[in-house]
């Protein structure tokens, strides 16, 4: 079984990672232009090969409070190893108005305002993307951001 985790989590990181410098748009669903949480969907649909039928595009079934759940609380013994989706709360009303990806080697990615594209941070680099991580970077405290994990096996993706 974490054989089958580990294939899921290097599509799933390889497809966010394809993604990267395709145009921002809100409510777009296609690499012509694409939004923050259609980023995370399209990539986890095409690591498992699913239409958009088997697998809808709402925010809230990736916090698995939809029809279908898709994630599950992020935990600190095995996120290490897993691409993380954090949700984001901004003025912590309840609803998420931001999704990004962790990726297993701490870069973050995911559809940029400010940038007005598809992007790719390490907080460890000093580069040019420094506006674009405070971003999330605040949210991160807990408060108003939530990390989550696909769910591999809710998704049937491990039998």
């Amino acid at each position: 079984m974490i054989a089958s985790i580990a294939r899921y989590e290097i599509r799933l990181a390889h497809w966010l990672a394809a993604s990267v410098g395709a145009p921002y748009k809100f409510g777009g669903r296609v690499p012509t232009g694409i939004d923050c949480s259609s980023l995370l969907m399209r990539a986890i649909r095409k690591s498992l090969r699913l239409t958009v039928a088997q697998l809808p595009w709402m925010t809230a079934d990736q916090m698995a409070r939809g029809r279908q759940g898709v994630t599950v609380q992020a935990t600190e013994m095995v996120s290490a190893q897993r691409c993380l989706l954090a949700f984001f709360d901004w003025d912590e009303d309840g609803i998420h108005e931001h999704a990004a990806a962790c990726l297993p080697d701490g870069s973050w990615i995911w559809a940029s305002t400010s940038a007005g594209k598809v992007i790719r941070v390490d907080p460890r680099s000093t580069s040019i993307w420094d506006r674009q991580w405070r971003e999330i970077e605040g949210a991160l405290d807990g408060r108003r951001s939530t990390l989550r994990m696909v769910d591999w096996r809710a998704l049937g993706a491990i039998r």
